[in-house]
């Protein structure tokens, strides 16, 4: 249910379209095997059944890309979505990050603490340091910025 919450202009939400059913029976069974196709994408098909409060860390922040993607957006802004996750899960989630931007052609605007991981799946970086804008541009060329380097990497 958590991943049908946001789907678009659902006509069985309208209270004068509710009580005709086949007025939105179709877009209703469409919407749940959407929903079903991404949680197998996400790994997450087989807790289809469970409360979202039952599931790891790891899985919700999978569950919550996949309940965002649901919405049919174009762009994403995703505020540390690995934040509290252990580093391989995180690692998984920014796989299936980048999987959504090639496959789907989706902006992703990712505000992240992670550079290390971050810079394996990003196009352009901007690293910020106490509010002020410290580098900016492609992850290998921000990676080797002596300020990054010192603020980020202890160095």
């Amino acid at each position: 249910d958590n991943a049908l919450l946001p789907v678009k202009a659902q006509v069985g939400e309208r209270p004068t379209r509710a009580p005709m059913h086949s007025a939105w029976r179709g877009q209703e069974t469409q919407a749940a095997a959407d929903a079903d196709e991404l949680l197998a994408s996400l790994q997450l098909r087989g807790h289809y059944a469970e409360l979202a409060a039952e599931l790891s860390g790891g899985q919700m922040k999978l569950l919550e890309l996949g309940r965002s993607l649901m919405g049919e957006p174009q762009m994403l802004l995703l505020d540390e979505p690995t934040a509290g996750v252990a580093p391989n899960l995180a690692y998984t989630i920014f796989q299936q990050i980048d999987a959504m931007r090639r496959e789907l052609g989706l902006t992703f605007l990712i505000v992240e603490h992670r550079l290390e991981m971050l810079f394996d799946f990003v196009d352009s970086v901007y690293v910020m340091h106490m509010g002020q804008v410290i580098a900016h541009g492609a992850p290998d060329e921000v990676a080797q910025d002596a300020q990054v380097r010192e603020v980020y990497f202890g160095e």
